[in-house]
């Protein structure tokens, strides 16, 4: 692409973890033989924070957010279940760690807090009405304390493109390119991103291999690589079968 004349900062380049991300930009240093500071390329989570450090204010927080690890993002749930009402005895409420995991599955997958323990925590059920004012008080308390947390750098990215025409718009011009690795590791909150971004120009390119998709209990979705051909019917695919 730089070789045809296409401008860094109209690449985007994207993966999943963050020793893949270091490997590609290398590979891009290795090739351009120097850094390329207009390119943009990293993990979801790392481009995500990067965005939303400019647009942190239509969002309701400050440029200078703090982003929680996950032992702050459970001492922030044991606070929020430590001033409602629930009896965790009683009820054998879920701990702190466990109702963490269900908020990052419930918004890696897009689906709502009684799904996710239909089908992955069933001997929560009946609590699904707590779980999910817990995971309201949880999002508020967040915001009032200007800290996000790791799924936030995607959820917060993604409702910033679907509600704001104007900045959507300009990244969508600006990344005419997107490139993705490790797509197969993606969930449905990272393939929503990549969609709304490739909606003007669709020049996307993602690798990956749907026999190694390790990511489920993440929300990791393999049917995103099996159905790419449907969501953009002019892809060509290449299969590279031999080591």
């Amino acid at each position: 692409l730089l070789e045809q004349g296409i401008p860094p900062d109209r690449i985007l380049l994207l993966t999943f973890t963050n020793k893949a991300a270091g490997e590609m930009m290398r590979r891009v240093t290795d090739l351009l033989g120097h850094e390329l500071a207009a390119l943009w390329g990293g993990t979801f989570h790392s481009i995500g924070n990067r965005i939303l450090r400019q647009h942190a204010a239509l969002l309701g927080y400050q440029r200078d957010f703090t982003i929680m690890d996950r032992d702050d993002a459970k001492h922030l749930i044991n606070t929020c279940v430590a001033e409602s009402d629930i009896d965790v005895k009683a009820t054998r409420f879920p701990k702190a760690e466990v109702l963490g995991d269900i908020f990052s599955l419930a918004v890696n997958t897009h689906k709502s807090i009684p799904a996710i323990l239909g089908t992955e925590y069933g001997y929560f059920d009946t609590l699904a009405p707590q779980i999910e004012a817990m995971q309201k008080s949880y999002v508020a308390r967040k915001l009032a304390t200007n800290a996000v947390d790791f799924d936030d750098l995607l959820v917060l990215w993604l409702r910033l493109l679907q509600n704001h025409a104007d900045v959507c718009e300009h990244y969508q011009r600006r990344f005419q390119f997107l490139l993705v690795d490790e797509y197969q590791d993606t969930n449905k909150l990272q393939s929503d991103i990549i969609d709304l971004l490739a909606a003007r120009h669709q020049n996307v390119m993602v690798v990956g291999d749907d026999a190694q998709s390790i990511y489920a209990w993440r929300g990791a979705n393999f049917q995103n690589i099996l159905k790419f051909p449907e969501r953009y019917p002019g892809a060509q695919t290449y299969k590279i079968e031999t080591n």
